[in-house]
């Protein structure tokens, strides 16, 4: 909805400070449109998966939907599958170029929903790939595995609660590292900046941390970057990778080179609250700079714009409203992501005045260019 608004009319609101409700978030992110509150079950269609794109045909979900099973989260449940070496798990994705950060905040739980998964290596999390020339299984060919993940569950179950696994896959050879929480829910961030791999975390209730640094420079220019979940190891290494890419992994399937699998015990279900993208604002000083050795660059430094920073919500599944007074207040939803845009006609050109994040439901314009003498103005999210 846009309304056409006289100059002098919102000067005087903005002299009058009718702003409620909301902080400024600067310019528009243009990878806000690609996050996702999870507040929409039709939102669902706009995840790429990665075995309809490579054309595997086996879908490793057994239970895939978001605002269904737990009203306002994304959940994923996986048959025994994983990611290593030549393994390949589930990917649901977005395609992003250059830099950027994903978010998410996440909580893995066993299949009855009463703790830690008690399969090894049955976690949930961040990946970032490098997409793979090939659309049919045909296609495949060995060493193009190239990705890196952060996720959290049960890893080699070694520690007495929930563990950290972060891994870097290079030409199908990966390289994995497990480190024990106390937390059972977490915030997971990726950033990519040129060929640097930046893992945080922050488990509830404490603050953000970087958690691992990779150098990926033979990492392409577009990335997959998305929520990957995987479980039960011990059931996939029995049958080997043919078996894992191939099929669904459910006891009675029969297997590629004979018999018929047994004793699957997948033990994952994972909720997403939200996955969030964002360009990263690097300072300029950071220019060139090693981002991958902390000996270059500290956590510190790398805290003051990763983290929370880049943590800013996305748009809102139902439309904002002008109410009240003209164009004085708009009806929005809390924590998500608008912009106040202006043009002459309704038709556009449109530009844009503010972006902001909401803190309650109500907000106001602000910014009108004092020249302006009448204006076609409407408020949209992102």
């Amino acid at each position: 909805m846009a309304w056409r608004i006289h100059g002098p009319f919102l000067r005087g609101l903005v002299a009058m400070g009718v702003a409620v409700g909301a902080v400024t978030a600067g310019a528009f992110d243009d990878l806000t449109a690609l996050s996702d509150e999870f507040d929409d079950a039709a939102r669902l269609s706009d995840w790429s998966r990665i075995h309809q794109v490579e054309g595997w045909g086996n879908d490793v979900l057994e239970a895939f939907d978001i605002h269904t099973t737990r009203p306002g989260q994304m959940v994923m449940m996986p048959y025994a599958s994983s990611w290593f070496g030549e393994y390949r798990g589930e990917l649901s994705f977005k395609t992003v170029t250059g830099d950027f950060a994903i978010t998410t905040f996440v909580e893995p739980r066993n299949r009855a929903g009463t703790g830690r998964p008690e399969r090894d290596y049955s976690l949930a999390g961040i990946m970032v790939r490098a997409p793979r020339a090939m659309t049919n299984i045909n296609e495949w060919t060995a060493n193009g595995q190239n990705y890196v993940f952060l996720s959290m569950g049960a890893a080699s179950r070694v520690n007495p609660g929930y563990e950290f696994e972060v891994k870097t896959t290079s030409n199908s050879t990966s390289v994995l590292f497990v480190e024990g929480t106390d937390a059972t829910r977490a915030a997971i961030q990726v950033a990519r900046i040129g060929p640097h791999l930046l893992m945080l975390r922050r488990d509830e209730g404490g603050e953000w941390m970087i958690h691992r640094r990779y150098h990926r420079p033979d990492f392409p220019a577009t990335l997959q970057a998305g929520l990957t979940v995987y479980t039960d190891w011990s059931t996939v290494n029995n049958v080997g990778v043919q078996n894992n890419n191939q099929l669904i992994l459910t006891n009675g399937a029969p297997l590629i080179g004979g018999g018929t699998l047994s004793n699957a015990q997948p033990d994952l279900v994972a909720s997403f609250e939200y996955v969030r993208y964002a360009r990263p604002d690097v300072p300029p000083g950071l220019a060139g700079a090693d981002l991958s050795h902390a000996g270059e660059v500290s956590d510190e430094v790398l805290l003051s714009f990763l983290g929370e920073p880049l943590n800013v919500p996305g748009g809102a599944a139902s439309a904002p409203e002008w109410t009240g007074m003209e164009a004085a207040h708009a009806s929005v939803v809390s924590q998500r992501t608008y912009r106040v845009q202006m043009a002459p006609a309704p038709d556009g050109p449109w530009s844009d005045l503010e972006a902001f994040v909401s803190t309650n439901t109500l907000h106001s314009p602000l910014s009108v260019p004092p020249t302006n003498d009448s204006a076609v103005l409407r408020l949209v999210s992102p």
